[in-house]
């Protein structure tokens, strides 16, 4: 699966500055490059974790020159490169142009994702815009390219930061970057009809998300790749794999999982036709199953039995009690 590709990648070749000798050029891997009015090049152990993680580089340009950090080198200093800036159609911050440019270049020199930031915009307030904008602009995204365009975005939030600083203070040039902030942003989600705020990384998905930080464990977490179905949860009542979404992404959108379904000691339809028709047997896969069978119900799905294995083909039964789970959900039409 691809995510939208806003064009190919122009030049990425740079030179080094002193003492360093020589350049190089960004290929072949996927790449951070963020264009900025100015900052020291100070990076967190963070940071430098997930980027080693994910094989990706990052390069922070500013008028005056740049850095270069590979996931398992020390930084490098990078000479000016008026040229880049000219490639990317970057228009400095001194010449009317944005505090922030930050752009995703995968493995193919293809633009993945491009974000434009005012240097005195609160720095979470610009990473809860980006990630809006990264969500409603992307389609089929992976895990993977998912995560990534977290990190960038985490960064342009620190680079936002770093320059209203600088601007603030009057300096005009490089200033040391705190690394002091605990880089956590606040979420606020409706998850079962009750509204609940989490304090936690941009990087945290939806699953862990509801099972770590708010103890929803009805969820489950199975192959952590979208593919089994288990970690179904309903957003705006459509059925969500919530490994792989952000839980930032999701901000004042209605969650509901497992735990929300029944009333009191009253089951939801589709819980006690599971229940009648014995379509379960380990229980690991039933949350998701039930919730995807409730959604493919409300979407007008399942009219034959037929149609019901199909909708229902994206949620994985490993102990094959797959001819109750269709009876089952058979039963609950027109009570959902």
């Amino acid at each position: 699966m691809e995510t939208n590709c806003l064009g190919p990648a122009p030049d990425l070749s740079f030179r080094f500055a002193p003492p360093l000798e020589g350049g190089g050029e960004l290929r072949g891997t996927t790449s951070v490059v963020a264009f900025c009015a100015g900052w020291n090049g100070t990076v967190t152990d963070e940071l430098r974790a997930e980027l080693r993680g994910l094989g990706a580089s990052l390069a922070a340009i500013h008028p005056r020159g740049g850095m270069l950090l590979s996931p398992d080198d020390d930084p490098r200093p990078l000479a000016p490169a008026p040229h880049l800036w000219e490639a990317f159609e970057v228009r400095r911050p001194g010449r009317g142009g944005p505090g922030l440019t930050v752009l995703l270049v995968d493995g193919e020199r293809r633009i993945r994702f491009r974000r434009e930031g005012d240097a005195m915009v609160p720095a979470e307030q610009a990473l809860l815009s980006a990630l809006r904008s990264a969500a409603s602009s992307s389609r089929g995204i992976g895990r993977r390219e998912l995560i990534v365009n977290s990190i960038a975005l985490a960064l342009a939030a620190t680079f936002l930061e770093a320059c209203a600083t600088s601007e603030r203070n009057g300096a005009g040039g490089d200033r040391a970057l705190s690394a002091g902030g605990s880089g956590l942003v606040e979420v606020p989600l409706v998850v079962n009809g009750q509204k609940r705020t989490l304090r936690i990384e941009p990087r945290v998905t939806l699953l862990d998300a509801l099972r770590e930080n708010l103890g929803l464990t009805g969820t489950k977490k199975g192959c952590d790749m979208g593919q089994c179905g288990a970690c179904t949860v309903l957003v705006d009542g459509k059925r969500v794999d919530s490994c792989l979404a952000l839980a930032i992404q999701h901000e004042g959108r209605n969650i509901t999982t497992i735990e929300g379904l029944a009333n009191g000691e009253d089951l939801h339809p589709m819980q006690q036709a599971f229940l009648d028709h014995d379509a379960f047997q380990c229980g690991y896969c039933t949350p998701g199953q039930i919730l995807s069978a409730i959604a493919l119900l409300k979407e007008g799905g399942g009219q034959t039995d037929d149609a019901i294995r199909e909708g229902m083909s994206g949620n994985i039964c490993r102990c094959g009690a797959y001819p109750n789970i269709v009876d089952a959900v058979r039963s609950a039409k027109g009570r959902v």
